[in-house]
């Protein structure tokens, strides 16, 4: 039981440093992620996207973890830091790339990369904190801490493929339009 409740503190303190810090707050970037999802005519959210991207790899996880009662193992979360470390590494890489290219004249281009660009440091922010629950899995030892954070790890990692797939989609339009 202390374990559960140390775990909790933790991530109230994670929390805090991620949302509260001024100099980091998370919320703006989270926003900016939704502003992508927007319908340029309507302004208003789709609703397809917020499942595709959201709603539907919580699901899934949850569905695989806690209804399939799937058990994966610390050796996966060992492989999913390595794994998110990389496409951290990738994508801060490719975000500075992308960078050069934002002084477009083409309002779509421009706006086109812009998106691209928040959707590359969303899906890096979604590695970093997905590398460090899969690094929470291997050290935590009650079994439905384990399991919320391996919830909450494949969560993540479906929403970053889901993203990757938004960015490579971009990619090609912004390299198609030249």
């Amino acid at each position: 039981m202390t374990d559960l409740i140390w775990a909790i503190i933790s991530a109230l303190i994670v929390f805090i440093m991620f949302f509260c810090n001024r100099k980091v707050r998370l919320g703006s970037s989270i926003r900016q992620q939704f502003k992508v999802f927007t319908n340029d005519k309507s302004k208003k959210i789709y609703f397809w996207d917020l499942l595709c991207f959201l709603l539907f790899p919580i699901i899934l996880s949850a569905i695989l973890i806690f209804a399939l009662r799937i058990n994966l193992q610390d050796t996966v979360a060992e492989t999913l830091t390595t794994v998110f470390s990389l496409i951290f590494t990738i994508l801060f890489g490719f975000a500075t790339i992308l960078m050069g290219k934002s002084e477009s004249a083409n309002r779509i281009e421009k706006k086109i990369i812009e998106e691209t660009f928040v959707s590359i440091i969303s899906a890096t922010v979604l590695s970093l904190i997905a590398t460090i629950m899969s690094i929470c899995i291997t050290v935590v030892s009650v079994d439905m801490v384990k399991k919320v954070f391996w919830c909450g790890t494949l969560s993540i990692s479906f929403m970053i493929v889901m993203l990757i797939l938004l960015i490579i989609k971009r990619s090609f339009v912004i390299y198609c339009s030249k």
